[in-house]
């Protein structure tokens, strides 16, 4: 090779590796993805990760509880195979909340983290390792645990007494453990027996003492949590949630988000789909009850935290569209859990609010647009929205259908969203079901 292509090269690997440095340390966004059976014989896996690929994930979580099983495997290997053809990114979160036994991950991080769509992160360009839960099994044990498989480390240690109340101490314990930690519990109120929103109060100040010990923080996005199923049942408040906890990001400006969950029926806050072979609730199911109305919201959202943006005032519709949005709502009044022959009155259901939620996004440009919200025929509200993410939660919402219209400044219809199913009053096979309609605008 001749000097001059030598210097050539020489400059390329130096812009290379300046490029992957810059990758390396932007802001991310991930959904959390639950390992289940997802049948091999369609193309499930790969409509998943094509769908989160436009929606603007940089990965997903893989949240694997059992790390042998055979089922978790064969999911695994078809997210790898076709994550590897597609350029998307995968990592693991292990759900130390099923399998408390870190040893037990060991063999399926060995087996993955070298393929091609294994997420690499920081200046050392490390394989990234979260988890759900964690915390009670101590630092030491995650010290171990970054030490021998050398990862860039931000698990879940909530459970430890001093995460949220002395973060100086967590930071003094534990920082030689970890790069960085990921808040769970903080994407929803607590459950309560009232209206309640969610808060960042929480989040500051783990995000503040992170940013005094050098690490990362991880926030994360959620819509609710209502669960029927196994013997568990509660609820805690959605409503304006998620749109809430966007702002919230926005304003905390993390390292990374992650939205709970791409496609957890049993906790209904999935944005994805949710597989029947994976063995899901009826009412967390996608095909009856889609989610994905929510997923031009969170595109627009991604785009505006990768940017740096703290307000929800500079979200956009993704490319040239002239909107994005969603209207969501419970199919049965808080008042079914009152009626005969309900078995489960979730509790946490007095936090629920009788209303129509939505949330939309307008270009830059945009004013004077109108937003009006119908329950049953009747106009229960009209906001004036503009540029940027605008939302409300509309309570008189009543039994019957319901209708989200957009208009413009001249006063032209610009969108809608009606219905899917119509609110009723009464337990539907023995419970109140407490997840959302989801209806995105066109």
């Amino acid at each position: 090779m001749t000097r001059g292509l030598l210097l050539v090269a020489a400059s390329l690997a130096i812009v290379s590796g300046l490029l992957g440095t810059v990758e390396a340390q932007s802001k991310l966004v991930f959904a959390h993805y639950l390992i289940g059976t997802v049948d091999p014989a369609t193309n499930h896996a790969q409509l998943d990760i094509d769908q989160a690929q436009a929606a603007g994930f940089d990965a997903f979580a893989l949240n694997i509880g059992a790390p042998s099983a055979s089922w978790a495997l064969n999911t695994t290997d078809q997210l790898f195979d076709y994550a590897d053809s597609v350029g998307f990114k995968l990592f693991f979160s292990f759900d130390l909340g099923q399998d408390g036994t870190l040893g037990d991950f060991d063999a399926i991080y060995t087996e993955y983290s070298d393929r091609d769509s294994y997420l690499h992160y920081g200046d050392s360009n490390l394989p990234l390792v979260s988890s759900y839960s964690g915390g009670s099994l101590g630092a030491s044990a995650w010290e171990s645990f970054k030490t021998t498989y050398n990862v860039y480390l931000i698990p879940n240690p909530e459970a430890d007494g001093s995460y949220y109340s002395d973060p100086a101490t967590f930071w003094g314990t534990w920082g030689s453990a970890l790069d960085g930690v990921f808040s769970w519990e903080t994407a929803w109120p607590k459950q309560s027996d009232s209206p309640v929103n969610v808060s960042a109060s929480q989040d500051q100040v783990v995000k503040s003492g992170a940013d005094a010990a050098g690490k990362a923080y991880m926030m994360g996005l959620s819509s609710l949590q209502y669960k029927h199923l196994d013997g568990s049942n509660w609820y805690r408040s959605g409503e304006g949630n998620f749109a809430q906890r966007m702002q919230q990001i926005l304003t905390v400006s993390p390292q990374f988000a992650e939205v709970i969950t791409w496609n957890d029926a049993g906790e209904s806050h999935y944005i994805g789909n949710t597989w029947v072979e994976a063995d899901i609730p009826d009412y967390g199911n996608s095909a009856t009850t889609p989610h994905s109305g929510w997923q031009s919201v969170i595109t627009s959202f991604i785009a505006a935290f990768k940017s740096g943006a703290t307000s929800t005032s500079s979200m956009v519709p993704a490319g040239n569209a002239q909107f994005a949005g969603a209207m969501w709502y419970r199919p049965v009044l808080t008042s079914c859990v009152t009626q005969s022959g309900s078995d489960g009155t979730p509790p946490g259901y007095q936090a629920g609010v009788d209303a129509v939620n939505y949330a939309v996004v307008l270009p830059a440009d945009a004013s004077g647009y109108t937003v009006k919200v119908s329950s049953a025929g009747t106009v229960i509200r009209t906001d004036t929205v503009g540029a940027g993410l605008s939302f409300n939660t509309v309570a008189g919402m009543v039994q019957g259908a319901q209708t989200l219209q957009l208009f413009n400044s001249s006063g032209d219809l610009v969108a809608s969203a009606s219905s899917s199913v119509d609110v009723g009053d009464s337990p539907v096979d023995g419970f109140c079901d407490f997840n959302y309609e989801v209806v995105g605008l066109s």
